[in-house]
């Protein structure tokens, strides 16, 4: 980590509520340049959601959430500006299914306008050989196994240069045999600085790549620190309980 680390982004008492139901309850974070974040916490206590805040999936009903300084929830803000600097993978792979994997991953740079179709054809070639799938260039997502889906869907997030990138349980709908294909390609990206945020389930994995861990439980940061602090010496009761549960 630098002496002096950039601050990306910057979260203030982030509120939202579906209906009734108050789903976030004044959500914090600092999150600064090269920092591997794992967001614990059990289901649906408002990990996903939060997310799924930081790069405009959902607009909070309070707070702020700022860019390099500058707020992203103005309304002159274009929000696919946005996820161009903040990308997200998502546990489903959300691919287009009637695009093979090279033309998912150049979709949205040419569509967007950053690069040439020959560009982003070079781009998307060099990153299906980072994610151990060159020779499924022209594989549609149907003729993929879940593992590969995933791998084409995170080329696919890198391929607009992001800033920051988004993991909302990228793991979940993965059979097991698959999943250590997918979180080796994480923990590469890790090695490599990129600043992520990852939603997991996998403890071991939270505990060996991220410097920080969050453990989100009813809507709010029950505890955060280093992994050694959180898995070693909880302080929070629902924390302990909830590590607890996951050795079982």
């Amino acid at each position: 980590m630098n002496a002096n680390p950039e601050t990306l982004l910057e979260v203030k008492n982030l509120v939202k509520s579906f209906g009734k139901l108050q789903v976030l309850k004044g959500v914090s974070l600092n999150v600064q340049k090269g920092d591997i974040i794992a967001i614990i916490g059990p289901s649906g206590c408002g990990k996903s959601t939060f997310i799924r805040h930081l790069n405009l999936l959902e607009k909070p009903d309070q707070g702020e959430i700022l860019f390099k300084g500058k707020s992203i929830l103005g309304k002159d803000v274009e929000s696919s500006r946005i996820r161009e600097q903040i990308g997200m993978v998502f546990q489903q792979f959300n691919l287009f299914k009637n695009l093979n994997a090279i033309e998912n991953i150049m979709l949205a740079p040419v569509t967007l306008g950053k690069l040439s179709k020959k560009e982003a054809e070079e781009k998307a070639i060099e990153l299906l050989e980072r994610v151990g799938l060159s020779e499924y260039a022209k594989h549609y997502p149907s003729k993929l196994s879940g593992g590969q889906q995933q791998r084409v869907a995170i080329a696919r997030a890198m391929a607009m240069n992001p800033e920051i990138l988004l993991f909302d349980e990228p793991t979940s709908a993965l059979d097991p045999e698959m999943v250590g294909e997918v979180l080796k390609i994480i923990r590469d990206l890790a090695n490599s600085g990129m600043t992520m945020l990852i939603v997991t389930h996998e403890m071991n994995f939270a505990r060996n790549v991220s410097n920080r861990v969050l453990f989100f439980s009813e809507g709010n940061i029950r505890e955060e620190g280093s992994p050694k602090e959180l898995f070693e010496n909880p302080k929070d009761e629902r924390l302990k309980d909830f590590l607890a549960a996951t050795k079982h």
